[in-house]
């Protein structure tokens, strides 16, 4: 960002020098300046226009090159560029332009180049120049050469210090633009000290002026970096605020560098706020969004978050560790230090929680190497503190004190700037208080005040106790009515959850009577027609499904006992071809009796985390549903197991339905039952209580069907759900 801004600066610079003492070509030129969109055109203009001005002129044109390569990352042709520009203007004795040559010099030198001595060099000739005119535009482009050398070595105060001097210089000017953008840096240079508050403090000051001009330009990188500096304060629920508003404008900007970092430190935001699933929920947007912009960073902060979360609130840390590991590779090949430093220590953290230290050795050096790189106090504090754990466990005393102590020096310091800072607001503030008691002093008379002042308070404590025997009276009610509210609500509850599993049993059971009505018709017919053969099959196949029935049955009453305070899921591992098997077993002699074959079609059996009950409930409704409306046809249930997922997909070659019947088949309100082929009725309740348990287990149902081709129930749902891995037990839901 600091670079963007120099190049502006340098460059607006360069276009307005001695504007009012050259010649038609070169003001030809600057006009045409102001309507270029690209690096090709300017390079095409100067290059036309270079033979045709004075020498001042080609000064400027250099210069204007110089800052165009410069943006490109061509800094070899930007040096030429800059070295001919001041060629040019020391011929002509143009200091200004001089001046400015020699600050681009040395911007460049600390960035493209990172010479620290050369660029003071030549920020040392420009000084020089400048002295003589303390309004010199080019005073800004030298306080940024400054801070940067200062940010390179990491002294931050004297980073804060060249800023505030450019503040001044853009106050002379009145530059508003550049007035926020510095409040901005100053904010990022607290942030580097880990002072947060001030951090804060200035970014909000920095956003006000940019709103005040209705200004939208780099307002999302400002919200962005005033939610992670109130992030990393521990105020959480504030910094969501300032993500929230950075996401919409970055969406809307396509600025997809701040869009995916808001979404990152969000994640942050909800993990500590316990809000886990808000948090797994971004990290599969974040994700995915990451990979399809194909940036590897941004994938690498995904996957750290991702660790923190599974690790600190999902006690997985297999899982946590193969995500930290990811990211680890990403941060070493694209040379990211932020990003392994937070790789490093989660791995680290994780290590040191199992007393797997063998596995920390390795990354010792590459921890130290990083911090250092980083150079931002909160980040060395937290090293010495990993460090202190680690050699305390592997019993080294002497470096584990060794660490401690440097861990409390950094805490001590940084507390010590914070209290610094509140103490020299606090004095401004009571040098007001004392000038406005002065006043109101000179005003009065002492004696009348302190009389009105004892009348006044013996009112108010007065008031204060009626007042809280009121509020007192007012808690105690509010709290009753609540209480019996609460009861009331209750109440209704669980008998709307008895009411509904009635409905549910009386449900199930008029399914399954179904084919022992139709097979004593079928019995009683061949007994009469004197078929004992036949007699003896249906006899066994009775036997059969009564056993079958008394299974079910006992399943259906157990489950349905244990949810009479509510719809409770206690999910357990079944399997899913044992369960279906028995479900389609249970239909066996209706199917016959409707000519109609059901069969089972699977690549691989698999195991699913889920409520049997609840299982049983939705594929009874579903395979009884398609045999209620299918004759001499085909009924197909295909599962298989695709990215943690387990699909499920019910096929009929029954009546099917239209587009009418279709709109509100999952609503019960809505819902008229249609005949079976075999004037089989139904209550509607079926496919309502599939539609509610598949959403209780966060899965997603879909339906399609045609008149007299037949109906296709697809359904989708997670294998292992991590609502019910917390470490804190799943609460009941409600019906």
């Amino acid at each position: 960002m600091v670079k963007l801004e120099y190049i502006f600066i340098a460059f607006f610079t360069s276009v307005v020098i001695y504007a009012q003492n050259l010649d038609d070509d070169c003001e030809s030129w600057r006009k045409q300046m102001k309507t270029i969109s690209s690096s090709e055109d300017l390079f095409k203009l100067n290059n036309l226009m270079i033979h045709k001005v004075n020498a001042i002129c080609k000064a400027e044109i250099y210069m204007a090159s110089a800052h165009m390569y410069q943006q490109l990352g061509k800094k070899d042709s930007a040096l030429y560029s800059y070295d001919k520009s001041i060629e040019l203007a020391k011929k002509e004795n143009a200091e200004e332009i001089l001046s400015g040559g020699y600050t681009g010099k040395a911007y460049l030198w600390i960035e493209e180049y990172n010479d620290e001595k050369e660029s003071l060099k030549w920020l040392e000739k420009a000084k020089r120049i400048l002295d003589k005119n303390e309004n010199s535009r080019i005073w800004g482009s030298y306080y940024i050469s400054n801070i940067k050398i200062a940010v390179k070595k990491s002294d931050y105060h004297l980073a804060l210090k060249y800023n505030d001097s450019f503040i001044s210089t853009l106050n002379r000017v009145n530059n508003k633009q550049g007035i926020a953008s510095r409040y901005m840096q100053k904010g990022l240079l607290y942030f580097n000290l880990s002072n947060y508050q001030k951090a804060a403090e200035n970014l909000l000051y920095a956003i006000e002026l940019k709103e005040k001009e209705n200004n939208n330009l780099d307002i999302e990188n400002m919200y962005f970096h005033l939610g992670h500096s109130y992030l990393k304060w521990g105020e959480y629920k504030t910094a969501e605020k300032y993500f929230r508003k950075s996401i919409p404008i970055s969406k809307a900007k396509s600025d997809t560098n701040i869009l995916l970092s808001s979404y990152s430190k969000l994640i942050r935001c909800y993990q500590e706020l316990g809000e886990d699933e808000k948090a797994l929920s971004i990290i599969d947007s974040t994700f995915t969004l990451s990979k399809k912009k194909n940036n590897e960073i941004k994938i690498a902060e995904v996957l750290i978050e991702k660790g923190r979360l599974f690790y600190k609130n999902f006690d997985r840390y297999t899982k946590a560790e193969k995500y930290f590991k990811e990211a680890y590779d990403i941060a070493i090949r694209n040379d990211v230090a932020l990003t392994l430093y937070e790789s490093i220590e989660g791995l680290m953290d994780i290590y040191i929680n199992q007393k797997d230290f063998e596995k920390i050795k390795p990354y010792i050096k590459v921890f130290v190497d990083v911090t250092e790189r980083i150079s931002i106090m909160a980040y060395e504090q937290q090293m010495h503190k990993i460090f202190s754990e680690y050699y305390e466990q592997t019993n080294n005393s002497f470096l584990a004190i060794k660490h401690l102590r440097k861990y409390y020096s950094i805490k001590d310091s940084i507390s010590n700037q914070q209290v610094q800072t509140k103490v020299v607001d606090l004095e401004k503030k009571y040098d007001t208080k004392k000038k406005e008691l002065a006043i109101v002093t000179l005003n009065q008379q002492k004696k009348e005040q302190e009389q009105i002042a004892k009348q006044a308070k013996a009112q108010q404590y007065l008031y204060l106790l009626v007042a809280i025997f009121l509020l007192l009276l007012l808690g105690i009610g509010a709290w009753a009515f609540r209480k019996l509210k609460k009861q009331q609500e209750e109440l209704i509850s669980v008998n709307q959850v008895k009411n509904r599993l009635f409905s549910i049993i009386a449900h199930d059971l008029r399914g399954m009577i179904i084919p022992f009505q139709r097979s004593g018709k079928i019995l009683k017919y061949h007994i009469e027609k004197g078929n004992n053969e036949k007699t003896i099959d249906l006899s066994r196949a009775l036997e059969q499904n009564s056993e079958s029935l008394s299974n079910m049955l006992d399943n259906l009453l157990n489950w349905s006992l244990e949810q009479m305070n509510g719809y409770k899921m206690t999910p357990q591992t079944i399997s899913i071809k044992k369960e279906l098997t028995e479900i389609i077993t249970s239909y066996k002699q209706q199917a016959i009796y409707k000519n109609t074959n059901i069969e089972l079609k699977y690549g691989k059996d698999f195991s699913v985390n889920f409520d049997k009950g609840a299982f049983h409930v939705i594929f009874r409704n579903l395979i009884g549903n398609a045999l209620k409306y299918t004759e001499e046809g085909n009924i197909r249930i295909e599962f298989k197991n695709e990215n943690e997922e387990f699909l499920c997909s019910v096929i009929d070659t029954g009546v099917g339905m239209s587009s009418e019947q279709l709109e509100n088949i999952f609503n019960l309100e809505e819902k008229k039952s249609t005949i079976g082929t075999q004037g089989e009725k139904g209550t509607g309740l079926g496919l309502n209580l599939i539609y509610r348990f598949i959403k209780m287990n966060e899965g997603n149902i879909s339906v399609s069907s045609e008149k007299r081709i037949g109906t296709r129930f697809d359904l989708n749902l997670p294998i292992r759900n991590y609502k019910f891995y917390k470490k804190t037990d799943s609460k009941a839901l409600s019906a």
